[in-house]
């Protein structure tokens, strides 16, 4: 009896034994028979990619209890014929993926993918799109299709080998967006329902590692776009870098402003570097939030260019700076930013008949700002914005500015103070020049400062400018020096009795400016600082005090509000700046044929 029990023991072990290699030979044998349908079923079971066809090369599936292990080579995702230019068309393919510990009671009861691990190489995702405001994320013809969304997919450790992204715009058969050699590595990743119906929120990770190659977003109706190269990112160190940033123009400076009715500048923004400490990914990621505590940007160089041949908008309203915060669409709050070694040039075609147009520049910029933040959580208390900037004007004089705006001030309060340096005044030329016909024949600033108070409305202050020796000269209708006897009795009648030559005076008295404006609403806040600090040097020269200036301000406020008489003029006269002031010189011509066959 005792034999015949073991006896029993034994083959009950065999047979379970038996049956136990014998359900994954069987699942195994099902899988593979039926692979093809099996992972087309898998891909398509997500709505993105209804009426969407897909083929493989060679799948392998190995059924063990823990889950599957699923190997396939050159997977193709196609859109169908029946999918029309209305719907995301997505075009996919991948030389290799490996998925472990594929959890079919996630897949059959929870409607979920669940993977332990994850490889892709050489991945290449192409999806065409309608303009962004009109994509519809639901298939053609809804019900005839058995897609929607999986609950969740999730990925304990997910290797991203040589992964390449294009989102084509259908309107324009453009690129949009193109994400080119990523290579990540990522633990914890988790996409659920709830993250693709949020608009703001991606998906989660625990842990992410890995860079790419080089990010390109092209906007403006794809005339300019924003290129990203070198890109590291560690969740573990809250570090990324970028090796290189631009906003780039694919038109030279006079083609672009060219197309438009009314006065648009050209900006371009070369050679950044950027480091990015304490990023705070799972906001980013979860939230939409951009949260950095400091980025160091290094080498930036801008450039911006305005033709005021063309007329000005003048009902467009540019936001100031609390406002521009307060109405953003994102949320974002940096600590602190470090600019170092930048350089900004602002050049301006003037509507004269100059030659060439006149501009300025500022070398060896360096800046800290404090608080760049519309995130009221985060900044807690600390309700000030602070820019404090150095630089080197013409290469020569040294300036600072410290501006501070009050983020929660229903005014848009702010202050402005700044000081210039010692420099050749003759230096200030190439802007002069084109602008006012005239010349600088001699003259030394000595130092500039300024203390400035102003809101939305307007603005107030105190500004001394200390020179010596400054002498004009008026330039004939080419813009040359000549030695016409009318244009140097000009000369000589304003460095005589409007311009004086020194200050302080001979008899040692120094003459203070007074500083105020009141804001044009449809210029930019540097516009407005431009404005208030012209304002100041010029009472220097004329002596007005602030009672005087705000009552000349009135009355240019009221010519311009009550009457309207400038903006009809400018479009009344824009026929005539189109035929006259948008005529390129020979220089110009040069310069913009040099530009495109750049690449600019």
């Amino acid at each position: 009896m005792k034999k015949f029990l073991i006896w029993l023991f034994f083959g009950a072990a065999v047979v379970l034994f038996l049956i136990l290699r014998g359900i994954p030979f069987l699942i195994n044998s099902y899988l593979n028979a039926n692979a093809d349908r099996i992972v087309s079923n898998l891909i398509t079971g997500a709505s993105l990619f209804a009426d969407h066809q897909v083929s493989f090369g060679h799948i392998l599936l190995d059924y063990d209890y823990t889950g599957t292990y699923l190997k396939i080579s050159d997977i193709k995702v196609k859109p169908t014929e029946a999918l029309s230019d209305d719907y995301i068309r997505v075009d996919l393919s991948i030389d290799h993926l490996d998925l472990t510990g594929f959890k079919w009671s996630e897949y059959l009861f929870r409607n979920s993918i669940a993977v332990d691990s994850a490889l892709i190489r050489n991945m290449v995702i192409v999806s065409s799109t309608p303009p962004i405001d009109s994509i519809q994320f639901i298939p053609k013809n809804p019900q005839k299709s058995k897609s929607k969304d999986y609950e969740s997919v999730s990925v304990k450790y997910f290797d991203l080998n040589d992964l390449s992204i294009e989102l084509v715009n259908n309107l324009f058969d453009s690129v949009r967006v193109s994400l080119q050699d990523m290579d990540l590595k990522v633990e914890g990743f988790l996409l659920s329902k709830e993250d693709i119906l949020d608009p703001k929120s991606l998906f989660h990770v625990d842990k992410v590692k890995g860079s790419i190659g080089e990010a390109v977003f092209h906007f403006d109706q794809f005339r300019q776009y924003a290129l990203v190269k070198k890109i590291s990112l560690d969740t573990d160190t809250e570090s990324m870098s970028f090796g290189y940033m631009g906003l780039l123009n694919k038109q030279g400076k006079y083609q672009y402003t060219a197309q438009f009715d009314e006065m648009q500048s050209w900006t371009e923004i070369d050679h950044a570097k950027l480091d990015l400490r304490g990023v705070h990914f799972g906001n980013f990621l979860r939230k939409g939030i951009i949260e950095v505590d400091t980025v160091f940007a290094k080498g930036l160089r801008m450039e911006i260019f305005v033709d005021k041949r063309k007329p000005e908008d003048k009902l467009k309203r540019p936001q100031m700076v609390h406002q521009l915060f307060k109405n953003l669409g994102q949320v974002i709050h940096i600590d602190h930013i470090f600019v170092s070694d930048a350089y900004l040039k602002i050049e301006e075609r003037p509507d004269n008949l100059a030659p060439r147009a006149g501009f300025l520049y500022f070398s060896d910029m360096q800046a800290h700002i404090i608080n760049f933040s519309n995130f009221i959580e985060r900044r807690g208390e600390n309700k000030l914005l602070k820019l404090d900037a150095s630089g080197k004007l013409m290469g020569q004089g040294l300036v600072k500015v410290l501006a501070q705006y009050e983020l929660e001030s229903e005014i848009g309060a702010f202050t402005l103070n700044g000081t210039l340096g010692p420099m050749d005044l003759k230096t200030l030329d190439p802007m002069i020049e084109p602008q006012a016909k005239a010349s600088i024949k001699s003259g030394k600033l000595n130092s500039l400062t300024f203390d400035i108070r102003g809101n939305d409305y307007d603005g107030t202050g105190k500004l001394t400018i200390l020179y010596e020796d400054l002498e004009l000269a008026l330039l004939n209708p080419k813009f040359e020096k000549d030695n016409n006897i009318f244009r140097k009795l000009g000369s000589f009648l304003a460095n005589k009795l409007v311009i004086k030559s020194n200050n302080p005076k001979k008899n040692g008295e120094i003459v203070n400016g007074t500083v105020y404006y009141i804001r044009d609403t449809h210029k930019s806040m540097f516009a407005y600082w431009w404005k208030l600090i012209f304002s100041g040097l010029k009472s220097t020269l004329t002596g007005d005090d602030l009672e005087e200036l705000k009552k000349k301000e009135q009355e240019r406020q009221t010519q311009f509000q009550g009457t309207g008489l400038i903006q009809s003029a400018q479009h009344e006269d824009s026929s005539k700046h189109e035929s006259d002031g948008s005529k390129l010189s020979r220089r110009e011509r040069r310069e913009e044929r040099r530009q495109l066959k750049n690449g600019d």
